[in-house]
């Protein structure tokens, strides 16, 4: 009995202290109930607004950046990353195509190999240490449409294979470097951009939206509804002033020649004389160890540096407005020496030692470029008042900035006042063949411009609109600093002057220049010492002008910097100047015709298109009103229409031809659009390198060849002739 007792009081003591366990864990669940009722934080709500929609910003799509033909210069690429949450896939199904699945990345995205996905997929399944494993950080658009194909992932939805598209957009210029730096670096910190892509930001930004989003796992959201609450719109395109064919010329023949005479830097600038419009800008720095030459620096736009002889034209047209000067005036030159004053130093004209050039009119001492003639009469017109100089340079429009649209105007630098800053008794003549004055190569090309503008100062337009869609939205009128900087008789004369130096069988710096040309040019050499840290160092070669001489439509300046050998501005600056004249006048009929071009040359022809995509050729031919015969009905592997045609523009349409796309050999692009080319060529797999523009011409590896994934095909582009 005993025993039975001694049982029971055990069985009570277990019951009672289940009991109290029990009580216990009730009063504290029933407390965290209570205290949720009254906290007053938000961390309840917070916790619960975890798992329900919540309103999440939306990026818009940034706008496009366009050339005035309407070529893309800059455009938001789809780029697309691949991440993996291993929480909600049974390790079994993944065990079961694991294999081909890593295969098949492994072929597409070689930069890891088969098994590499493999340890990576089952270390993250094993650990389960992150949802939300990168698996590959950057692949286009047609590799996405792949991979949703590829063993598991296609098997599932997306919330099931834990596999995960974010779309991450690149921004891209397709036609780098032309106007690189002009267009402008796209950074995701918007201080930090620059060009065009800073100066017109909120047009291109577009306004964000917001849409209801939920979040499934990781730091993936969804869409919760496929409508907004507020609805993005996407960002203006920007028109730009730029001429793409006009560009090519004057960055290749820019490039060719800071390569050719080993120079530090250089920049082409092209203007459209009665509108200011900035038709092509070039900048290039070479790399003093490699050869090759990058867009870097804005030179034209940012760098103010001494513009040496091509300010003689500013000299002279100071000396016909204030100085009672006349072209017909004779000094006299002498040997080609001259010291100004007592502590300058001596000057010199290239003539001296062939024992100068004697008594020259004002005429001739700019066609000859003449340091000593140009210092001679600026000293004698202005030396016993040099302030009546600096107001006479200064009513020229010379020493202020333009107020451009882009960011990073160079702050031009000349003497305001006789007796400031760094005046001396050398200043006048210094400046007046350019050195104690600074200014960039676009003030330059500005200043020039206007004397060919018969004395209109046009600030230098980068962009003429923005659009949307096609369609016009806004538009930038040309905008005049100053109506006229000069009397009608002073430009004259100075055009006069200048046509005389380029002149063929002249005695201008630039007589040989322009030899065998159909067309006048009315321009300016330029050589000077190149100022840097610790003094002079090499000299900088320049040519600056306009043509046609006698109706000016185009003002192009060219400034290259420390050439080694030849440095003068006839032999190393006008060739480019040249070849970009040579491009404008063949291919434009009115300045061959005076603008009555002979109505042969003005019959209209059907554009021709490069080879591409089928459906956005068709629906550019259907907006333009253009017939279009297609073979393309059916595609090889018996779908309904062909992805991809080559074109054949005839007299009256345009023939469309299916072209062949074989996943097991090598595509055949020639004849594709460099955009097109890429994302077929990166679809197969293939690292593509790329020379020249225009149109693929050549590939490295013959269509039709066996595909072997992860090597690389060179394609070689060009314009058409």
């Amino acid at each position: 009995m005993k025993g039975q007792g001694d049982f029971k009081a055990q069985q009570s003591s277990r019951a009672w202290l289940i009991f109290a366990i029990g009580t216990f864990f009730g009063v504290l669940i029933l407390g965290q109930l209570m205290w949720i009722q009254i906290d007053p934080s938000d961390r309840w709500n917070a916790q619960q607004g975890r798992h329900l929609p919540q309103p999440r910003t939306i990026e818009p799509i940034r706008g496009q950046i366009l050339s005035a033909d309407g070529h893309l210069l800059a455009t938001s690429v789809p780029q697309y990353a691949l991440h993996w949450d291993p929480s909600v896939v049974a390790s079994d199904d993944l065990a079961a195509e694991i294999d081909g699945l890593c295969a098949a990345l492994g072929s597409t995205f070689p930069t890891k190999s088969a098994s590499d996905y493999k340890r990576l997929l089952s270390e993250a399944m094993r650990t389960q240490s992150s949802r939300y494993v990168p698996v590959v950080g950057r692949m286009t658009y047609a590799q996405k449409k792949r991979v949703e194909n590829f063993p598991f992932i296609g098997s599932y939805s997306r919330n099931k294979s834990g596999f995960i598209f974010t779309e991450k957009p690149r921004r891209s210029q397709p036609f780098a470097p032309l106007a690189s730096r002009t267009i402008g670096i796209f950074r995701a910190n918007a201080e930090h951009r620059v060009g065009i892509e800073s100066a017109y930001d909120s047009a291109l930004a577009g306004q964000p939206g917001i849409q209801l989003q939920r979040r499934i796992h990781g730091g993936l959201w969804i869409p919760a509804s496929d409508d907004f609450m507020v609805e993005p719109i996407s960002g203006l395109d920007v028109v730009t002033t730029i001429d793409l064919r006009t560009q090519d010329v004057a960055t290749e023949s820019l490039r060719n020649q800071i390569q050719k005479n080993k120079a530090e830097w250089g920049c082409a600038v092209v203007l459209e004389v009665a509108s200011g419009d900035v038709v092509a800008i070039a900048n290039f720095s070479r790399n003093p160890e490699t050869g090759h030459c990058i867009e870097d620096y804005n030179h034209a736009v940012g760098k103010a540096v001494e513009p040496g002889s091509t300010f003689k034209l500013a000299s002279m047209l100071a000396l016909l407005e204030r100085g009672s000067a006349h072209p017909t005036d004779t000094l006299e030159t002498g040997d080609g020496s001259f010291k100004p004053s007592r502590g300058c130093g001596k000057m010199e004209d290239s003539s001296h030692d062939e024992g100068g050039y004697g008594d020259l009119q004002l005429e001739e001492v700019f066609e000859r470029s003449s340091n000593v003639g140009t210092a001679m009469a600026v000293s004698a017109a202005f030396g016993d008042n040099p302030q009546r100089w600096l107001d006479a340079l200064h009513n020229l429009g010379i020493g202020q900035k333009l107020g451009i649209s882009i960011a990073g105007e160079g702050t031009p630098a000349i003497h305001r006042k006789v007796g400031d800053g760094r005046w001396s008794g050398c200043s006048l003549t210094s400046m007046s063949i350019g050195y104690e004055v600074e200014m960039t190569p676009l003030q330059t090309a500005a200043f020039y411009n206007a004397i060919a503008a018969d004395g209109r100062l046009i600030r230098p337009r980068f962009v003429q609109a923005l659009a949307s869609g096609g369609e016009t939205v806004q538009t930038f009128d040309t905008h005049v600093i100053k109506e006229r900087i000069a009397s009608r008789g002073s430009l004259a004369a100075v055009k006069k002057m200048m046509t005389a130096v380029c002149a063929p069988g002249g005695h201008g710096t630039a007589s040989e220049i322009f030899e065998n040309r159909a067309y006048s040019v009315a321009g300016k050499t330029g050589t000077a010492r190149a100022a840097g840290p610790g003094g002079y160092r090499g000299h900088r070669a320049s040519f600056a002008g306009f043509f046609p001489a006698d109706n000016p439509k185009y003002t192009i300046v060219v400034v290259v910097n420390r050439p080694e050998g030849d440095y003068y501005g006839s032999s190393v600056a006008a060739p480019v100047f040249r070849k970009i004249a040579d491009h404008l006048f063949s291919t434009q009929p009115e300045l061959r015709y005076g603008g009555d071009a002979p109505q042969l040359a003005r019959v209209p022809q059907l554009p021709t298109s490069m080879d591409g995509d089928a459906a956005a050729l068709k629906t550019v031919y259907a907006g333009l009103g253009m017939a279009w015969s297609d073979d393309a009905s059916s595609s090889d592997d018996g779908s309904s229409e062909a992805a991809w045609v080559s074109v054949k523009t005839e007299t009256d349409r345009v023939a469309l031809n299916s072209r062949q796309i074989d996943d097991a050999t090598v595509i055949d692009v020639r004849g594709m659009s460099l955009r097109d080319a890429v994302a077929l060529l990166e679809g197969q797999g293939l690292r593509v390198k790329v020379s020249g523009r225009g149109t693929v011409r050549q590939q490295s590896i013959r269509g039709g060849d066996p595909l072997r994934r992860g090597v690389t095909i060179e394609l070689e582009l060009r314009s058409a002739s």
